[in-house]
């Protein structure tokens, strides 16, 4: 009777209709088997859940067949699906939307029939055929599978198919949780929790708990700062206990144990970590909030204007030290310039015949940077722009100005010898660049008579030339017409009466050396 329907249409269309039905007619009837026997069944409860999406996939993948074994229903249907799905694979185009519709109806009567159904998950090299081609996972144990996927169960109690493992990792993600090593909290001692692998499977860890005493890192002890200088660190907590070494102002220690009036502390020397005992008055507890404060405490209680070398060095390396704390506050401006007079104090007191011995030339080589050596004078003076460099970091601190002259009052490397160029170019980077800055600072009026002063004996000598000279080429003669422009314009704009005098010599250099 079939064959006599199928007469009634054109070959290809009967070609598909005898393929369609050589593909689904298996199928059809073991779901109807299956279906007479579970109303024939006690029915077993289950608890309700949510489906699972499945990735949508192309269900018309080829897949390989195993020889290996699989589940009843797969083995008796086996040749039958390979030759339905190389026939549907040609017809691929045709038939596209008719199997989506038919798949989805298969998979949710498939999973049903599979849910009293045990899948072989210890063998995990098998593929389920008809798993594969119809895209779905195959249901669990009924009740335990679903129930876990919903509730958060541990993984071993959730169990997936080979299809599962292979084709949907994103699905098995979701389903299963890693299990969650336990560990055990304790105040005292500290724990260390070691975690191993074994095989290199990441799911199979072991914890051991290991237990360590506690101890107090160098990092963890209340810290103290040295707020004299050489501060002596003793052997036990007496005055007059042996000295074991010296700790110089500044000097950051840890503490490990004090009294009222001792702190034991830690301290380097020789490229070790010793602990001696230093006095309570020579040292302040350091506040990581109050810092600068301290600081300015420390130079406010020990610098002086003269000073001898190891005090002004001490100083001078504490200052470095903390530069980079300092803010832009003027309390910050006066300890930048400290830094600088006690530079300045220190090569100062430098002999001329030791400034190849120790400790003179260590400290020289390590500030070559900062300090010059003027061969005339035969001393080492600090570079002028360190002072002007710091004038222009804190130049809107009301110490500016204190800056800008201090600057002003430091002498330049070198001899004029009579060359008026270099006479007018010391004036203008000294007190003129302070003028400039500072035309109304509290300085500025010493600054104009310091350079009328300066200027004086060059104008005695305008007419007879005896002792000064003036430009003798182009480049000299451009260079000295500037430091005349430039001088001129910054004197002019100055409050002062006495104004006058300067710019009147300024004149009669001018037309000297012309």
């Amino acid at each position: 009777m079939f064959l006599r329907i199928t007469k009634k249409f054109s070959r290809p269309v009967r070609g598909f209709i005898i393929a369609f039905f050589m593909v689904f007619a298996p199928v059809l009837i073991t779901t109807t088997v299956e279906s007479a026997q579970r109303k024939n069944a006690k029915p077993t409860p289950t608890p309700k859940k949510k489906a699972t999406p499945t990735p949508k996939k192309n269900s018309q993948a080829k897949v390989k067949p195993t020889p290996k074994k699989t589940t009843a229903t797969v083995s008796k249907s086996k040749t039958t699906t390979k030759n339905a799905a190389q026939t549907a694979s040609k017809n691929k185009t045709a038939s596209k939307k008719n199997e989506k519709n038919t798949t989805a109806k298969t998979n949710q009567k498939t999973g049903d029939k599979n849910k009293n159904s045990r899948t072989t998950d210890k063998n995990k090299n098998s593929k389920q055929t008809f798993a594969a081609n119809n895209k779905t996972a195959s249901k669990n144990n009924k009740n335990t599978k679903a129930a876990d996927k919903n509730k958060n169960s541990s993984t071993k109690n959730t169990k997936l198919t080979t299809a599962d493992k292979n084709k949907t990792k994103s699905t098995a993600t979701k389903n299963t949780k890693p299990v969650v090593a336990k560990t055990t909290t304790r105040t005292r001692p500290k724990n260390t929790v070691e975690t191993s692998s074994k095989n290199g499977n990441p799911d199979k860890t072991t914890d051991k708990t290991v237990e360590k005493p506690t101890e107090t890192t160098s990092a963890e002890l209340p810290q103290i700062i040295v707020t004299t200088f050489s501060v002596p660190v003793r052997s036990q907590a007496k005055s007059d206990a042996p000295a074991l070494s010296n700790v110089r102002l500044g000097t950051v220690l840890r503490v490990t144990e004090k009294n009222p009036a001792w702190y034991k502390v830690q301290y380097s020397a020789g490229g070790r970590t010793s602990s001696g005992w230093v006095s309570a008055n020579s040292v302040n507890d350091l506040n990581a909030s109050g810092k600068k404060e301290i600081y300015h405490q420390i130079v406010e209680r020990n610098y002086k204007s003269q000073m001898d070398f190891a005090s002004a060095t001490e100083i001078y390396e504490f200052l470095s030290n903390v530069d980079g704390e300092l803010d832009s506050s003027d309390q910050s401006a006066e300890m930048g310039l400290k830094r600088l007079l006690a530079l300045r104090s220190a090569v100062k007191t430098i002999p001329v015949d030791k400034k190849e011995s120790s400790p003179y030339r260590e400290f020289l080589k390590s500030q070559e940077k900062e300090l010059v050596y003027s061969e005339p004078s035969g001393e080492w003076l600090v570079v002028s722009n360190q002072f002007w460099n710091l004038h222009t970091k804190y130049k809107k601190s009301g110490i500016s100005d204190s800056i800008a002259w201090e600057a002003a009052n430091n002498p330049l490397p070198g001899e004029c010898e009579g060359y008026v160029n270099c006479y007018l170019f010391d004036m203008r980077m000294r007190f003129g660049e302070y003028l400039n800055l500072h035309p109304n600072g509290k300085k500025s009026a010493e600054a104009l008579k310091n350079l009328t002063d300066y200027l004086s004996p060059i104008v005695a000598d305008a007419a007879p030339k005896k002792i000064y000279n003036g430009p003798s080429d182009v480049t000299d003669r451009a260079e000295f017409n500037n430091l005349i422009a430039e001088l001129r314009t910054i004197v002019a704009r100055l409050p002062f009466v006495e104004k006058e005098k300067t710019l009147q010599q300024l004149r009669t250099i001018a037309e000297a050396y012309r």
